[in-house]
């Protein structure tokens, strides 16, 4: 195990607590509030809320925001009194210090005047020590509009041009100086502000939806007074595509810029491969000498204790801990009987991980039993602390009646908590993917034999099969296509059977919900639409019915039953040297046509009741202790398998989280989180994943890139191996289409509406709007969609001089037979006198001679 010696800080005595508290008289500690202040070296001033949404880089902030549970927050939270009474209601309080890339030593005067603000308020408070560029989702969650990071003492070079990036799904528009190429990269989006006219540059692999982002913000900058007349035009100039601008534009930015030194940053690089998240406990270093300096705090010592998957269990009551989650950040948590230096100084010790790390990412404390979303899912089966989602818990489990579809439309958070769309009352096919070559002859040698009697709910582990459901909602009639996976089905067979759902999913025109779950994980709608009598047999259909159609069940069998409601319920075949994982108080033993339902002296009445149901068919119950001689001479030598397991604490998953997915080269994704979401952070360009932690929805939006339309479990798949709390690479995946959104999933957005997306406007429309305004628009129309298909443009470009050079200093990434795809398309222009379309429709020998003319081949 790794341990670690963190260095020391330094303390700034600048400002005394007294006069910390006399700036922060204005904050009443019971209410819910949300303020922001200005450090500075000798004074801590309140900021008006028109300022709130902009920081400069020179300058360093304090922001507090303090919300109930679940309740969005920010500058227009509304002002209520909190009263923690004990009776589950309680205050979310956070601290967020942040400070700009040249503030200097203001940043951690910042960070011990948030110390100082949590003293005052003397209650649980969550801190933030937030890096600027890489803000904290929850505070970006803040500003709707996102926020502005601006240079401080700006030198307004270039004739009064000031240039702009546009980063996230929640923007962050950051001021960059000086103005040049060597600022400009080909996977961003850029703002060039002048006095007469306002550039928007699009990088060629750009975010389709930091490309809107920057339209709109255009559009926002380029207004006046009155925002009803544009002051300034918009010229929007494409990566390569410079010298199609209109002349008088195309001078204005060669003089900002000089177009023939055109030489543009790559694209980021790829971030490091994730890694679990690894658990830290913090200690005072022993003394080495008596002499310290009062003026600095000792040294913390972290030592590697695990790795993930982390538990609740893992973090003892009296100790401090530290969680390294990569990218995600650092947190610190001091349990509830934690004293001394250690607990004072965990956000230092944080800080120290980080920097021994030497990664910029957010650094936070928190207190035990204040744990916020982010932190607690970094542990597995957390236990949330939220007397309102645990009321709606145990109502979505223990509600038997109005689970029917419409009463469900209506009231879709019981949907999403019971994760039902309906009762499992619809219509149901199964089919049975089988290989051809080892089923018996079938005249039609399909892949997939339909089940005959699907109701039965019989299921093998080493076979593979596809439900297709379908069933009606106020909407009309809605489908799930869901493909189940046995625990010991072959790899080759799963990836037949893949293939098979996805050509079903096709033929239905694109239409059903997909869903890909595996055994012992199914989702709750899954085991409720067989009503509770789902069994697992070991083997192979193909073990009783050559022909895999009629699923027979074992005549001789002992079957351990889990669960106390249908859609918890799961059977499962137990044999000597099986699977010993689950757990069960009941048992179905089935001799012939004898069977016997045996229950363990601590199964509860529902388990019982689960247990009768799946028998399906006339039964004998035996309690523990009651057994006859008849049952005992059916179970055999099977009796030390029957060994029941107590009732499971019931799972309750985290509140649901939501990711917008960004697409790299083909294979990478990286995943955004945005916090305090609504149905206003889904747009129809975006991909997006929820979290619902037992399971993970894909959306895609109805103009998302075709890529994530043909591979949505790769991004789930993606998402999963990603998250530093190393989640079950089993866990169900559903991925459902803008417009055909299930209550179980509507159900995380509150207010959802379905005619939202109705009057939206795509990125070429927002051109186009730009355009009705008198605003001016070039470049080429076909990257106007902002998915450019075009082949050329999915190549890294050069300048011409470095790929008419020798072979061996050619860039590694360049083909040396198609040079010409590696320049822009105004060099390209420039170079052959047509555009590269034109060139393409060209005979090849013609290619061929015009390349050796200009000197690329």
């Amino acid at each position: 195990m790794h341990i670690l010696e963190i260095g020391a800080d330094q303390e700034d005595e600048g400002v005394s607590t007294r006069a910390a508290e006399a700036a922060f008289r204005t904050v009443t500690r019971d209410h819910t509030a949300f303020l922001i202040w200005r450090i500075t070296e000798t004074n801590t001033e309140l900021l008006p809320r028109t300022h709130y949404g902009t920081f400069y880089d020179g300058e360093a902030y304090l922001v507090y925001s303090c919300s109930l549970p679940g309740q969005p927050a920010g500058p227009d939270v509304i002002r209520r009194e909190i009263k923690e009474n004990g009776n589950g209601e309680f205050a979310e309080r956070h601290i967020h210090s942040w400070g700009g890339e040249r503030c200097g030593p203001l940043s951690a005067l910042a960070l011990r005047r948030g110390t100082q603000l949590a003293a005052y308020l003397a209650a649980p408070t969550v801190m933030h020590r937030e890096a600027a560029t890489k803000e904290t989702p929850r505070l970006l969650s803040y500003f709707r509009d996102g926020i502005r990071i601006l240079r401080s003492g700006s030198t307004n070079l270039n004739g009064s041009a000031r240039l702009y990036r546009v980063r996230g799904r929640r923007p962050v528009l950051q001021q960059l100086e000086p103005v040049s190429w060597a600022q400009l990269a080909t996977d961003g989006v850029f703002l060039l502000d002048t006095s007469s006219l306002l550039v928007l540059w699009l990088g060629r692999t750009a975010n389709l939806v930091e490309k809107i982002f920057g339209a709109k913000i255009a559009y926002r900058m380029a207004r006046g007074a009155d925002k009803g007349i544009m002051s300034r035009r918009i010229a929007i100039a494409h990566d390569g595509y410079e010298q199609t601008l209109p002349a008088g534009d195309r001078a204005l930015l060669d003089t900002l810029l000089e177009l023939r030194a055109r030489a543009l940053r790559p694209a980021s690089p790829p971030a490091d491969p994730p890694h679990p998240a690894r658990l830290y406990r913090a200690t005072q270093p022993p003394r080495v000498t008596s002499i310290t300096v009062p003026s600095q705090r000792p040294a913390a010592r972290l030592e590697e204790i695990k790795r993930a998957p982390l538990f609740r269990e893992d973090l003892a009551d009296d100790g401090v801990y530290v969680v390294d989650s990569g990218s995600r950040g650092v947190w610190a948590w001091v349990g509830p009987s934690a004293v001394g230096p250690t607990a004072r100084g965990a956000l230092a010790a944080a800080r120290g991980l980080a920097r021994a790390r030497r990664v910029t990412v957010p650094v936070s404390s928190a207190p035990a039993g204040r744990e916020p979303l982010e932190f607690a899912a970094l542990f597995h089966n957390w236990r949330w602390c939220d007397a309102r989602r645990d009321s709606r818990l145990r109502a979505a489990r223990s509600a038997t009646t109005k689970l029917d579809a419409v009463s469900l439309a209506s009231n879709a958070w019981l949907a999403a908590e019971a994760q039902l769309p309906d009762d499992g009352s619809g219509a149901l096919r199964v089919w049975r993917v089988r290989r051809r070559e080892t089923d018996a002859e079938d005249p039609n040698k399909e892949a997939l034999a339909e089940v005959e009697r699907p109701q039965a709910a019989v299921f093998y582990n080493r076979d593979c099969y596809i439900v297709l459901y379908t069933y009606h909602a106020p909407t009309g009639d809605q489908t799930i296509l869901y493909y189940w996976m046995g625990g010991s089905s072959p790899n080759d067979l799963r990836n037949l059977g893949a293939k098979e759902a996805k050509d079903l999913y096709t033929k239905l025109g694109r239409f059903p919900v997909q869903a890909w779950v595996y055994q012992g994980k199914e989702p709750a709608h899954f085991l409720q639409i067989f009503k509770g009598r789902m069994i697992t047999y070991s083997g192979s259909a193909t073990d009783y019915d050559p022909t895999g159609r009629r699923l027979l069940a074992p005549s001789r069998v002992l079957i351990r039953v889990s669960g106390q409601y249908a859609r918890e319920a799961r059977g499962v075949e137990v044999r000597e040297g099986g699977d010993a994982s689950g757990a069960g108080a009941c048992y179905v033993l089935r001799d012939g046509v004898r069977v016997w339902v045996w229950c363990a002296a601590n199964a509860t009445g529902d388990e019982r009741e689960v247990a009768k149901n799946m028998a399906a068919a006339e039964h004998t119950l035996v309690m523990q202790g009651k057994e006859k001689t008849n049952f005992w001479n059916a179970l055999g030598n099977r009796r030390h398998l029957l060994a029941p397991s107590p009732l499971k604490e019931v799972q309750r998953p985290l509140p649901p989280r939501l990711f917008y997915v960004s697409l790299g080269v083909p294979g990478q994704f990286s995943f955004e989180e945005i916090a305090s979401f609504s149905q206003y952070e889904l747009s129809p360009e975006m991909v997006c994943v929820v979290d619902a932690h037992l399971s993970v929805f894909v959306w895609l939006g109805a103009q998302c890139c075709p890529r994530a339309k043909e591979e949505p479990r790769c991004v789930a798949r993606a998402y999963l191996a990603q998250d530093p709390a190393a989640r079950d690479p089993e866990t169900p995946i559903l991925v459902l289409s803008q417009g055909r959104e299930p209550p179980h999933f509507t159900g995380f957005f509150p207010h959802w509406k379905q005619s939202m997306w109705k009057g939206h406007k795509t990125f070429s429309a927002i051109i186009s709007a730009l355009e009705g305004k008198a605003i001016v628009q070039s470049g080429n129309n076909a990257l106007q969609t902002g998915n450019s298909t075009n082949r050329f443009d999915q190549y890294e470009k050069y300048p011409l001089s470095v790929l008419k050079g020798p072979k061996e200093h050619l860039p590694q990434d360049v083909d040396p037979l198609t040079k010409e795809l590696y320049l822009t398309h105004d060099d390209f222009v420039a170079t052959f006198s047509m555009s590269y379309n034109e060139f393409r429709s060209l005979t090849g020998w013609k290619q061929k001679d015009l390349k050796k003319t200009v000197g690329l081949f």
